[in-house]
């Protein structure tokens, strides 16, 4: 994807839509199921209606109402939007507009009570399907749909966080289209950061604050909240006079510089590093050496993300088919792993992948608390699919021993883009680049649960919400304060 493209088509992506959607809700005991409320609604209820799901959608109309329906069995009582519960058969409407939320409420014999959650999805968010078919390990999926052409009656200014039953219980509709969106430190403190303009937003959709690189050329690819409150984040820049000889470019040609700056709040920047400054020429990947003798400026190492590591950063570079560890000291690499080799590269134990040459454009590169390295390897161009994986790393040794290797069938190539986390329970979560969907996995490989966008979208990546971290009513009391229903 050229940089014109992604500036062209990222900056806030989200997913929507309300049919189709095959979910796995908990059954109800043997004993109840004939003695179930039915409830549907006009426009139609996402998921259908089931004991042990709480949260819904509906995609509202014009008319500012949803039609409730409910056909309550003996002894059942049922309050829609706050009105005295009712047994029997009966119609209500619940006065509710775009954003806006209400409830459900189903008094069971003996006692038991249960509230369930509907709100009203805009008609312009884009189409969705999910399927469960497993236990997730996630609680939530943060995903921020886009594509190379808009669909009609569709934005894509979205950031949506979705539950286990596919739902988007929680979105944000951004002034401009985001590339990528997280929740992984909301815990610390409750904001969700957009893309490539930086705003940092409080999941009341409130701005925080507008953050951007020391000097021109934000990128898109990156942006993090740092433990000591700074943020990481890079830009592109054009550095002339270049020799791009060792990549079959001319003696002095123009490239697309990387840099990562740390920038503290107020804006300045405390650290910086730049990859001309230590990646040459002759380490692009064999693959992309085109890029040097083409169009002026090349677009020599296309850097893709940034990770903190214990006094160092983990970076990913596309057109190098490789990671590299640097130290935040010195700037210097400490190791690479894939691509050209240099004398820093490890060599790679138990891939067969790298008898063919690596890694092919990844993306995602992330260290776990173990030490661990995981990442996208899209597989570019190859005749191979994409896959998440995750390597231990032995710096005495100088090995990077795969440890685990996670495909999806579906997914039989990934031009672009993707990310791959791995959870503390062991399942992955992808979002196979290019590809209209993201899966949950069991470490064996067997899907639990997959979200699919429809219309040519798709998540640039997708950021797992581990449980316990984020509640669901959390989430709802940030979209009834950025959708407030007027008092009566």
């Amino acid at each position: 994807m050229s940089r014109a493209t992604r500036l062209h088509a990222v900056m806030s992506m989200l997913v929507a839509g309300v049919a189709g959607v095959a979910v796995a809700p908990a059954a109800a005991h043997a004993h109840d199921r004939e003695r179930t409320v039915a409830i549907t609604t006009e426009p139609g209820l996402f998921p259908a209606f089931a004991p042990g799901v709480r949260d819904y959608v509906v995609r509202c109309g014009d008319d500012g109402h949803v039609q409730v329906t409910v056909a309550a069995p003996r002894r059942f009582r049922v309050s829609v939007d706050g009105a005295p519960a009712r047994g029997g058969a009966f119609s209500v409407a619940a006065a509710v507009t775009v954003g806006q939320g209400f409830t459900l409420t189903v008094a069971a014999p003996r006692a038991r009570v249960t509230t369930s959650f509907v709100r009203c999805l805009p008609s312009d968010f884009p189409a969705f399907t999910a399927q469960r078919s497993g236990r997730p390990q996630a609680q939530w999926y943060v995903v921020a749909p886009f594509g190379g052409a808009t669909p009609a009656a569709t934005s894509l200014n979205y950031v949506a966080v979705f539950d286990t039953n596919g739902v988007p219980v929680w979105w944000y509709r951004a002034a401009t289209p985001a590339l990528d969106a997280n929740l992984a430190w909301l815990q610390a403190n409750p904001t969700i950061v957009g893309d490539a303009s930086a705003e940092e937003h409080r999941i009341d959709g409130s701005t925080v604050r507008t953050v951007s690189t020391a000097a021109s050329g934000t990128d898109h690819h990156e942006l993090q909240l740092l433990r000591n409150g700074n943020y990481l984040l890079a830009r592109y820049y054009v550095r002339s006079g270049v020799d791009l000889t060792g990549c079959g470019g001319p003696t002095a040609g123009s490239i697309l510089d990387n840099e990562l700056q740390e920038v503290a709040a107020d804006g300045r920047m405390v650290w910086s590093w730049n990859a001309s400054d230590h990646i040459e020429p002759s380490d692009v990947g064999s693959r992309w050496r085109a890029i040097c003798s083409g169009p002026a400026p090349a677009d020599l190492y296309h850097f893709n993300a940034a990770e903190p590591d214990r006094g160092g950063f983990v970076l990913s570079f596309r057109h190098l088919d490789a990671v590299l560890r640097i130290s935040r000291q010195t700037g210097a690499v400490d190791w690479k792993l894939g691509g050209t080799a240099r004398p820093e590269s490890l060599v790679a134990v138990g891939d067969p992948e790298f008898a063919a040459g690596g890694f092919v454009g990844q993306h995602d590169a992330r260290i776990l608390r173990d030490g661990t390295l995981t990442l996208h390897d899209n597989g570019t161009d190859t005749a191979r699919p994409p896959r998440a994986v995750r390597y231990r790393i032995d710096r005495r040794a100088n090995t990077a021993t795969l440890l685990e290797d996670v495909r999806d069938p579906a997914a039989p190539g990934s031009i672009c883009c993707g990310s791959a986390r791995r959870l503390d329970g062991g399942n992955w979560v992808t979002a196979w680049g290019g590809q209209p969907f993201v899966t949950e996995f069991t470490p064996a490989g067997s899907p639990v649960f997959r979200l699919t966008f429809t219309q040519g979208l798709f998540s640039y990546r997708a950021d797992p919400v581990a449980f316990g971290r984020l509640s669901a009513a959390t989430l709802r009391k940030a979209m009834d304060s950025m959708y407030p229903r007027p008092r009566s």
